[in-house]
């Protein structure tokens, strides 16, 4: 498949805050709802606002990855993914000025595909280059760890 975009494309997207902790998103039509746990006032109905970023990168990651394996040829007959992050907590509640608060993330991707493991290597350097959560997670500074492996 053929992709042709702008160079510069713009993405839209709307919000309401319904309470203090649950925001209704809408983008393309599409609505996107995030929400905190009981403990912070919310009502746990939904993912969190940080925990919508790490799906974020996921998702990102998933559609990257198909891109540049089509790219390099490669057939990809599954993935599976994981994130988990560390978040420093200290700069929302005002106990230190947080510049990074995702100072480590780790990212495991768990590919099934007929390729060696230095087109894996390859493929997990183009796409972090190329993945556009990623390239805004690491230019803020976060540090990503990956762990990319093929499908036993």
């Amino acid at each position: 498949m053929t992709v042709s975009m702008p160079d510069l494309f713009r993405i839209d997207v709307t919000a309401a805050a319904v309470t203090a902790a649950r925001t209704d998103m809408l983008a393309r039509g599409h609505v996107v709802i995030t929400d905190e746990p009981k403990e912070r006032g919310g009502t746990d109905l939904h993912a969190t606002p940080l925990e919508t970023l790490l799906s974020a990168f996921l998702g990102c990651t998933n559609v990257i990855t198909h891109f540049v394996a089509g790219q390099m040829g490669v057939k990809l007959r599954d993935m599976k993914m994981s994130v988990s992050a560390d978040f420093d907590t200290r700069g929302v509640f005002g106990r230190a000025d947080v510049t990074v608060p995702f100072p480590d993330i780790r990212l495991r991707v768990e590919l099934d595909a007929d390729v060696s493991e230095e087109a894996v290597q390859r493929l997990r350097e183009l796409v972090g280059r190329k993945c556009p959560v990623s390239v805004i997670l690491r230019q803020a500074g976060c540090r990503i760890e990956e762990q990319w492996v093929l499908a036993k």
